[in-house]
């Protein structure tokens, strides 16, 4: 490249490094990299060590409004490519491993969720974007060229989505999208490897629409270990669902102050769900939600709220929480490759990030806390672009 074309971006602050709220946080695949978005429009690289010790390592500037989403964005495993939205519509692609922006557009709707679906066709494998947000319909996008395709459309009480989550089921050996409307109904869209055969811009419709009643839904995941059930959080109560039928087998409600955030199977049998405030709990679920039991289903149609199952561990809010000026974020992430780890990540309005360790029949092991602008000092990690 000629001098004349080349253009080098230079960013400059005083004494103070900039704040880093965060809003989002996500974990790549090998278990070596953590991203944050923060409610300035920054983003931040976080480098995590084979012992799960974390520390910063690049500051992204590329949004002008606060990070609503991110999700990685690359089929391959030599590419580490990531894609960010913010309430504004913008949505950029990065290359985690140089901090470049490859791409970037803006849409006239918001995402507040994105999801990643990989898939196959011959030897080329070949990657889209699910989005969710402030509009009727899920929008698949082009995971290079961040190019709308088409829309998963629904054509019974079409509504805002709240959540999602991409099943791949060995069962049926297809590969659903699920998510649950802000006004509690279930959607099921089919999406295999047919949808590079789509034409661009033809709407694909709803399989099945069913009310589950579930207001205020704040996530929603599948069960991979026993491939049969669904996990949906919502600010009052979390409910497990049948994922054939999506008959009710379970329901908890949260406590009069508590509201729910999130959660996630973490095995057959057990269950994470974090709060606003920034408390996790784990509970064990009952014999009526489990395959291999004997009792599976056996609540289906009496299920009563009020019945809680087993606290197995729960980790206490923040003493300090009351100096945060938004809640923290909390995720959980599952290693695919050795040593498989099982982490609850937490990021606070402090740029702060927590991690836990999750085994599988022990109580919840603190690793290592470490904060963007802070100086080292005792558990906290030094920033590079701290002075």
């Amino acid at each position: 490249m000629s001098g004349n074309n080349l253009v080098l971006p230079i960013v400059l602050w005083g004494r103070t490094a900039p704040t880093h709220c965060i809003s989002s946080l996500l974990v790549m695949d090998n278990f070596s990299t953590v991203i944050t978005g923060c409610h300035d429009g920054q983003i931040c690289i976080w480098d995590m060590t084979p012992e799960l010790e974390i520390c910063p390592r690049a500051m992204l500037f590329g949004h002008t409004a606060s990070i609503t989403c991110l999700a990685k964005a690359s089929a391959c495993s030599d590419k580490q490519y990531i894609v960010s939205a913010s309430e504004n519509g913008e949505m950029c692609l990065w290359d985690v491993n140089d901090g470049r922006c490859i791409e970037f557009t803006k849409l006239a709707c918001a995402h507040t969720g994105i999801q990643f679906y990989r898939f196959t066709i011959g030897t080329e494998k070949e990657g889209r974007l699910l989005c969710n947000g402030h509009y009727p319909e899920i929008l698949v996008v082009d995971a290079t060229s961040l190019e709308v395709l088409y829309y998963l459309v629904s054509k019974i009480s079409p509504d805002w989505i709240s959540s999602m989550s991409i099943i791949r089921s060995h069962r049926t050996q297809e590969d659903t999208v699920v998510a649950v409307s802000v006004t509690g109904i279930l959607k099921v869209w089919i999406i295999t490897s047919e949808v590079s055969k789509i034409q661009d811009l033809d709407p694909v419709f709803e399989e099945e629409s069913k009310p589950i009643y579930c207001q205020g839904c704040q996530s929603i995941s599948f069960c991979t270990f026993t491939q049969s059930s669904l996990l949906v959080v919502c600010s009052k109560y979390w409910r497990v669902f049948d994922a054939v039928d999506y008959s009710l087998l379970c329901s908890v409600s949260s406590e009069s102050d508590q509201a729910w955030t999130g959660g996630e199977f973490i095995a057959a049998d057990r269950v994470i769900i974090w709060t606003e405030d920034g408390c996790s709990y784990i509970y064990k679920l009952p014999a009526s939600c489990l395959p291999a039991s004997e009792h599976y289903r056996s609540d289906v149609g009496k299920t009563k709220e009020g019945s809680i199952p087993p606290l197995v561990y729960s980790i206490a809010d923040r003493q300090d929480k009351q100096l945060l000026i938004c809640p923290p974020v909390t995720r959980f992430f599952f290693g695919r490759r050795e040593p498989f780890h099982k982490l609850l990540i937490q990021g606070d309005s402090a740029g702060r990030l927590s991690l836990w360790s999750v085994p599988d029949n022990s109580p919840l092991q603190p690793l290592s806390t470490a904060a963007g602008r802070d100086q080292f000092s005792g558990d906290k990690a030094v920033c590079p672009y701290c002075d």
